[in-house]
């Protein structure tokens, strides 16, 4: 395989028409240039250079060499100077990822705002389940992740974003559904239950903390994994169910559905902003965690 240096010997030696000067511009000695080319003029098997007086020039194969390795070098040279420029300008990719809940409640809104903002960002929002979020981020196909606390990769940095909370939400103007803040474990036994899913780690969670268990038997009525889907189905009164408060805050639902108030809102976790290491001194990088920091509050409200 051919090196870049041996390309950047072989075009110093042919602007300069002499190994002796080629050594001066490039700031090695004279043995340095001629090993170089013999090396190159080895793995290819061919003469690249020869005396004409005083000076060297290119044989034909040589020509043809140094004709790539002056464009190679050129585009090269280019490159390296757009990444250092890039890396100080807001321009490029930035690649989000996040649960498919958390992404269209609330990201992909923020997102669409921040790319107006930004016309020389090329911005995307991946939203899935944790195990393709993470492989794509280990794989450097994803530069930021917002997960929960649990769901979070072993590698990158990562900042505390917020805590989530969640809340019991019930039919509204509905007379099967006319409880109090004195809901009590055997009432919520007998009512009818929308889950996101069997194991609803939501449900559960509110019971532990409301009550310090969990029921014995739940009458499920129904059940669908998309909190946005649950909500209507409440609305339709289907039943009751817990849901995070920043679904509830942005759903068409909002004011279709009832909750008992702050006192029956429980933590449902922290969200975390993962970002690979290597990428925080990116100014498109760094910027955008920033500003998803900044509009935190919007997550909540």
């Amino acid at each position: 395989m051919i090196e870049t240096s041996q390309l950047q010997t072989l075009v110093a030696v042919t602007k300069a028409k002499s190994f002796s000067k080629a050594a001066e511009d490039l700031g090695v000695t004279q043995s340095a240039i001629s090993q170089s080319i013999k090396n190159l003029e080895s793995k290819l098997d061919v003469k690249i250079f020869k005396r004409s007086g005083k000076n060297v020039v290119l044989t034909p194969e040589g020509e043809r060499l140094y004709q790539f390795g002056s464009l190679f070098l050129s585009e090269l040279h280019e490159t390296l100077d757009q990444i250092q420029n890039d890396k100080d300008q807001m321009r490029g990719k930035v690649r989000i990822g996040t649960l498919t809940g958390i992404g269209k409640s609330w990201l992909a809104h923020e997102i669409v705002d921040y790319a107006k903002e930004n016309p020389d960002l090329r911005l995307s929002v991946r939203l899935g389940h944790q195990e393709d979020l993470i492989s794509d981020f280990e794989n450097n196909l994803l530069d930021i992740l917002i997960l929960p606390e649990d769901e979070i990769p072993s590698q990158g940095e990562r900042e505390f974003f917020v805590e989530e909370k969640a809340t019991l939400v019930f039919p509204k103007d509905n007379k099967s559904f006319t409880f109090t803040d004195n809901l009590t474990m055997s009432q919520l036994e007998e009512l009818p239950i929308v889950l996101f899913e069997k194991d609803d780690h939501l449900f559960f969670r509110w019971c532990r903390i409301k009550f310090k268990a969990i029921p014995k038997k739940l009458n499920i009525r129904f059940m669908v994994n998309s909190h946005g889907h649950i909500l209507q189905a409440v609305h339709e009164g289907l039943g009751i169910a817990v849901v995070p408060n920043h679904v509830l805050n942005r759903s068409y639902f909002k004011d279709k559905v009832s909750t008992l108030g702050g006192e029956f809102e429980v933590p449902s976790g922290k969200l975390y902003i993962v970002y690979q290491k290597e990428s925080e001194n990116l100014a498109r990088i760094k910027n955008t965690i920033e500003r998803l920091l900044s509009h935190r509050n919007t997550f909540k409200s």
